[in-house]
């Protein structure tokens, strides 16, 4: 029965690619159809008809060119997807996109690059270690576990050739996760030709070395070795990896080789595998036995599984606090309720504070209140002050704190806190703003995924002064803003920061806090509840508007000595726009738009970064008061006077143009 269930979801498969129009990779689909299918059918603990199911072990694609073949093994085990999906295939819209995409019912994950599914697999498999720290009995009753899935994986030789698959490995082992279990679908094939050209370490060596429990199987067309192997997997106490040698394209006439990789078949080859597999001739035709096996092994077992934790749930009702059934209750839904409006938060306006200690501040007043609010800092807690502070460090088999050591891992950091995320968490993390480069991969995931993770950078302008060029970010900001879907914040003091978090933690939004090396003080005029609307004026003229300076974070106060100077020194009436975040001011009404910033006034734009995105808002590039070059190192005065970007440069640019 293995064999034809195997045989019918190639088949499946296979019709899908065809039927797309598409180049699409039947390789993986036939090599590693015998992977997935022992998977779901013998091992996978989830419930088809409550696919977010909170206890569900969690699969990843991270091979996510392998997305016909996951289709057409959920089609088949009861998953929500109908035959009119399957042919649907990669067209607009429908359910099973090229890509695997959490839109679709039973997809844990979106996933595309290579790599991300595997690092992020990681942060799902820490959510997991965290929940279980939360809620599992400790009393004296001593009740089975409520959470208590496993997170697997299928990966290929393209994975683990990326380095963020190195850091996540490396992350897992340190950490002990051992309900992680990651199957290398090992065929030694990639896009190019054959892998040893490029890819000849042993990777069990490499995973051996790095904490993990490692298990080969010679076989890959057999579910009885992979079947036994999953089993040691999920009794091992450490992260497994399970290499699978396999043969691409099995079953296809040029199997082992580089055409079946993602070319298109040839009808001869179509025909002569589904003859000798015995599946039918006709497009999507479904053999009822092994499909009726596959589908009522899995939901069988899903029925009985899901009605036992049902009754756990119940007994854990006299165990577990109100609280901490609410808080079960939400981990779907990814929810908090913190208004900092209401914290007595003690504002000095007469002492500068650096901004990344007023961060921290706030940081831990959400800390001491938010309960799935977790995350950390690449090896630089010390520098951007994001930890929360009397909370433990998680560590090696130890996952009550709320503080993660990433080490220096930037990559794998922005994908753990997708993984974190997508699992129910509020999840953050830090590093300087020049270093958002490594994360570029991770972060725009987290926007396409739509997820409330955020990314705190600091040290974000040629501020840093005796730090260099190599450490002073110029085009970071803009390359943030161009993500689609990623809100980023660059608050102007303690009280936007408030309104920063507020934003924040009132919507479920992927975004950025940008904060300055440098110190600075409360402004009377910033307004934390107007960070909102993305835009406001936080210094008024006098009479008249002869110019409007639209500043962001700490170049806002910057803007309000230029304010003063301009009146006195020049008599040049300037309105200071402060515009903690572009996003949100692009979707206010053009009614509120035109209150702060009125029609036909020369608008100057102050920001140490790029003036890449700026330009729609200015007449032309001369009224950009930004840095378009690399910085320098030197005094902070002498950098801003050599960049001539100190305030009497900035003044004389103003008056020239006026």
């Amino acid at each position: 029965m293995d064999q034809k269930a195997i045989n019918v979801i190639k088949n499946l498969a296979l019709d899908m690619i065809q039927n797309s129009g598409t180049e699409g990779n039947y390789g993986i689909s036939f090599s590693a159809a015998p992977i997935l299918y022992t998977l779901f059918t013998k091992h996978l603990r989830v419930n088809p008809s409550i696919p977010d199911w909170i206890n569900r072990d969690r699969f990843v694609l991270s091979a996510s060119h392998a997305s016909a073949l996951l289709y057409s093994t959920m089609f088949l085990t009861g998953y929500p997807l109908m035959i009119d999906d399957l042919k649907n295939y990669k067209q607009l819209g429908s359910k099973t996109p090229a890509y695997p995409n959490i839109n679709t019912l039973g997809v844990d994950l979106s996933t595309g690059p290579l790599g991300q599914g595997f690092a992020t697999a990681v942060g799902m498999a820490l959510a997991e270690k965290k929940y279980e720290a939360l809620y599992n009995d400790k009393s004296k009753s001593k009740l089975n576990k409520i959470i208590d899935y496993k997170v697997y994986v299928l990966v290929s030789d393209g994975d683990l050739m990326k380095g963020i698959s190195y850091e996540a490995a490396s992350f897992a082992g340190t950490m002990g996760l051992d309900n992680l279990i990651v199957l290398y679908d090992s065929n030694d094939v990639s896009s190019d030709g054959e892998i040893k050209r490029t890819f000849s370490e042993s990777v069990l060596s490499r995973f051996s070395s790095m904490g993990w429990n490692t298990i080969f199987v010679k076989n890959g067309n057999s579910s009885n070795e992979i079947n036994k192997a999953i089993e040691k997997a999920k009794r091992a106490k450490a992260p497994t990896i399970i290499q699978v040698k396999t043969i691409i394209g099995e079953g296809l006439l040029n199997q082992g080789k580089l055409t079946t990789h993602s070319q298109l078949l040839e009808k001869n080859d179509l025909d002569q595998f589904k003859q000798k597999a015995g599946v039918g001739t006709i497009p999507f035709t479904i053999l009822k036995e092994p499909a009726s096996y596959m589908r009522d092994t899995v939901i069988g077992r899903s029925i009985k599984i899901y009605q036992e934790w049902e009754k756990l749930v119940n007994e854990y009702k006299q165990v577990l606090t109100p609280q901490q059934l609410l808080e079960l209750n939400n981990i779907n839904q990814n929810l908090v309720n913190v208004d900092l409006n209401r914290a007595e938060i003690p504002i000095d306006y007469n002492n500068k504070e650096s901004m990344r200690e007023s961060n921290h501040r706030i940081m831990n007043l959400i800390g001491n209140s938010v309960y799935n609010f977790i995350g950390g800092s690449s090896d630089l807690a010390n520098t951007t002050r994001v930890y929360i502070d009397g909370s433990e460090e998680i560590g090696y088999k130890k996952y009550t704190g709320k503080n993660i050591p990433f080490g220096v891992r930037d990559n794998f950091m922005g994908a753990c806190l997708n993984g974190l995320a997508v699992s129910g968490f509020r999840s953050f993390g830090s590093t300087l703003l020049v270093y958002s480069d490594s994360m570029r991969e991770s972060i725009r995931q987290t926007a396409l995924m739509n997820l409330p993770v955020t990314y705190i950078f600091t040290h974000d302008s040629v501020t840093n002064s005796f730090d260099g060029p190599a450490h002073q970010p110029v085009e970071q900001l803009s390359d943030l803003r161009s993500i689609p879907n990623l809100y980023v914040f660059r608050p102007a003091d303690i009280k936007e920061i408030i309104g920063t978090w507020n934003v924040i933690l009132s919507n479920k939004i992927p975004c950025v806090i940008s904060l300055p090396k440098t110190e600075v003080k409360a402004e009377q005029g910033t307004k934390g509840e107007s960070v909102s609307k993305g835009a406001y004026i936080v210094g008024e003229e006098k009479e008249r508007v002869d110019a409007v300076i639209i500043a962001t974070g700490a170049e806002v106060q910057l803007a309000k000595s230029m304010q003063v100077k301009l009146l006195q020194d020049k008599n040049i009436d300037a309105r200071i726009i402060s515009m903690p975040c572009m996003e949100l001011y692009n979707i206010q009404s053009d009614e509120y738009k035109e209150s702060i910033i009125p029609k036909g006034k020369p608008i100057f734009i102050l920001e140490f970064g790029s003036s890449f995105g700026w330009e729609k808002f200015v007449p032309s590039s001369d009224y950009l008061l930004t840095v378009d070059s690399f910085g320098a190192s030197g005094s902070k005065d002498d950098v801003l006077n050599y960049m001539n970007i100190n305030i009497d440069k900035l003044i004389s640019r103003i008056e020239n143009l006026l």
